[in-house]
């Protein structure tokens, strides 16, 4: 949504299930027997590692590189018809309608229900397009986000195996630890321990069965439909300002800041940019010989692998110490401040590619959703020029530091975080009241875990 505040345009977008219920966008929570703003459904997803014996293996690799033919030729044949005719199809239907013809080998071999159930999978991905094109053409996305059609399931000319198995054909038994598919009649065992398949109330929603060709190991996703409850309703405010030398600096209303540094992100970025850089040098080599360019192309996999890994298990770090520190501070609703109306058409290595921002963002939302907390993303363009109390401009100075022409000094970050907590109260209605002193708390943001920063 938009909102005009001051002659400025500020897009509010809710980020999770309680932010959507705060503004109304959802209805009634289903089966939470109480008002909305209590309980919410929402879909997680557990991820298992699986361990097939050397047959199992083989039907795995037959299922999912049939699966994955079908899904590469109904996109090849659904891009052609969005390039030529800008119609975009989908309807799982039209699919399920050649399964008698152009997919017959890949019907007999799935049975019916998973072949629809992929089907319905392919249908999904063509309505998330659509709906990301709708929002593209109202001005919900960022200008610098670009919106792709789905693509095909290859990697280095070869296909990428997915199965996909619908709800009731599969079933997890905890106790003897294996994954039973029951249309193929195996019990693949699996080790890790499902987070959310055993909450109370849980549903198990489709598996989908991926190869990692980096790892070379098979992993079950499974989706799980939980209930989530909030016991109390936090009645503090957060405000966080995304960056790249402090990762997340968080603002609550109480005064307190937190600020998560992203130093060893950044040297893990840059040793693994060195490292890969060496690799492209020796690739670019016309007398390296085929059999060594092979194993420097799956090093070269597994360097971007490691490295996407480390980001990821560091935001989660981040994510889950900020959830604590939000409820010790009686937390309900978070503002997280996003670049919408800056133009980014050649991003160099900054925060929208060192960092991913949407990703940390959306890292973030969900996590905050566990707790209860509901999230909003805020347009931030401005709030780090202006003083957050005085809305004047400010003059940066040395240390990352900004001074108001009327005569405070604070860290930069810390005024952008308060100037989006200024924003999306202001965008909900709410009245804003900012705290009158700041103490600030930092802490350094690795993929091993947040470790506090000495004063």
């Amino acid at each position: 949504m938009v909102k005009n505040i001051n002659g400025r345009d500020v897009i509010v977008e809710p980020l999770n299930a309680w932010a959507r219920l705060l503004v109304g966008q959802c209805g009634e929570p289903r089966g939470s027997g109480v008002s909305g703003a209590r309980a919410v459904r929402v879909w997680r997803c557990d991820t298992l590692r699986l361990l097939p014996t050397p047959q199992q293996e083989e039907l795995l690799c037959l299922v999912g590189d049939h699966t994955a033919r079908l899904v590469n030729m109904e996109n090849y044949r659904r891009r052609q018809l969005f390039f030529s005719a800008g119609r975009i199809d989908y309807s799982w239907r039209s699919a399920w309608k050649r399964r008698k013809t152009d997919y017959a080998d890949i019907y007999k071999l799935l049975g019916s229900v998973n072949f629809h159930e992929a089907c319905r999978l392919i249908g999904e991905e063509w309505r998330s397009f659509a709906e990301l094109l709708k929002a593209a053409r109202k001005g919900r996305l960022p200008p610098w986000q670009r919106v792709h059609p789905p693509g095909y399931r290859k990697r280095g000319g070869e296909r990428l195996p997915i199965i996909v198995v619908r709800f009731d054909n599969y079933r997890v038994d905890l106790e003897g630890k294996v994954l039973r598919l029951k249309y193929f009649n195996v019990d693949i065992p699996f080790r890790g321990k499902p987070r959310w398949l055993i909450k109370p109330g849980a549903e198990q929603g489709r598996l989908v069965i991926t190869y990692d060709v980096v790892k070379r190991r098979w992993y079950a996703h499974i989706s799980v439909e939980v209930v989530l409850e909030r016991r109390s309703i936090g009645g503090s405010f957060m405000g966080i300002d995304l960056g790249r030398e402090v990762l997340v600096a968080a603002v609550a209303s109480d005064g307190t800041a937190l600020l998560y540094k992203g130093k060893a992100l950044k040297s893990d970025y840059h040793y693994f940019e060195r490292r890969i850089a060496r690799i492209d040098k020796a690739l670019s080599d016309p007398r390296s010989e085929e059999a060594d360019r092979a194993v420097l192309w799956e090093e070269r996999r597994r360097l971007f692998e490691k490295r996407g890994r480390r980001r990821d298990q560091a935001f989660a770090n981040v994510a889950a110490h900020l959830k604590n520190e939000a409820v010790r501070r009686s937390v309900g609703v978070v503002f997280i401040g996003y670049p919408w109306n800056i133009s980014q058409d050649k991003p160099g290595k900054g925060n929208t590619n060192m960092w991913s921002q949407r990703r940390l963002m959306l890292r973030l939302a969900t996590t905050l959703e566990n707790a209860g907390i509901a999230v909003f993303a805020v347009s931030e363009d401005g709030t780090s020029k202006e003083c957050a109390y005085h809305s004047v401009e400010v003059q940066r100075g040395p240390r990352g530091l900004v001074h108001c022409p009327h005569g405070h000094t604070m860290h930069s970050d810390v005024n952008g975080g308060l100037g989006i907590t200024l924003r999306g109260m202001e965008a909900l209605g709410i009245q804003a009241e900012l705290p009158r002193q700041v103490k600030v708390l930092s802490f350094l943001a690795t993929p091993g875990g947040v470790k506090p920063i000495n004063p």
